[in-house]
């Protein structure tokens, strides 16, 4: 019964483990989309900064008025750019806090788990220690029994 009870104990560790392990390429997965939507940005921010420099020096030269209208219809395009990558920057970074929390919950799960699983390995360990020393005392006192008995009848 209780290594039965033990290899339970054991098997919810290990179950924890692998909700551990799970919950961690999770984690890894959503910081990798994160870095990704943040480069993306970046890129569009200095692509933003290029262009607004353009535009710049495009309204010094009098005869670059088609420049000049192209650089707005470009920067507004990429500011519109930025507005979705923000959008999907902030759902990134919830659904990267949002698998945090489900990995911690996960290590505390797993803490537990190996709690318990030792507790239980520690009630199995001392119990066979008792039994063992029931069995031991059961054998001295059967070896005093048989040689008072002996020494009884030798008398």
């Amino acid at each position: 019964m209780n290594t039965l009870t033990h290899s339970a104990w054991t098997i919810l560790e290990e179950l924890a483990e692998v909700k551990v392990a799970d919950a961690r390429e999770l984690v890894a997965d959503a910081t990798y989309e994160l870095s990704r939507i943040s480069k993306q940005k970046l890129q569009l921010l200095e692509l933003l900064d290029e262009y607004k420099e353009k535009l710049i020096e495009s309204q010094t030269d009098v005869h670059s008025i088609t420049d000049n209208i192209a650089y707005r219809h470009f920067i507004k395009q990429v500011n519109d750019l930025l507005e979705v990558i923000n959008k999907e920057e902030r759902d990134a970074e919830k659904i990267l806090n949002d698998r945090e929390e489900l990995l911690i919950d996960a290590l505390k799960e797993q803490k537990k788990a190996e709690f318990l699983n030792e507790r239980q390995a520690l009630i199995v360990k001392t119990s066979e220690k008792r039994s063992e020393q029931k069995r031991l005392d059961e054998i001295g006192i059967a070896r005093f029994n048989q040689s008072s008995h002996h020494g009884l009848s030798e008398s």
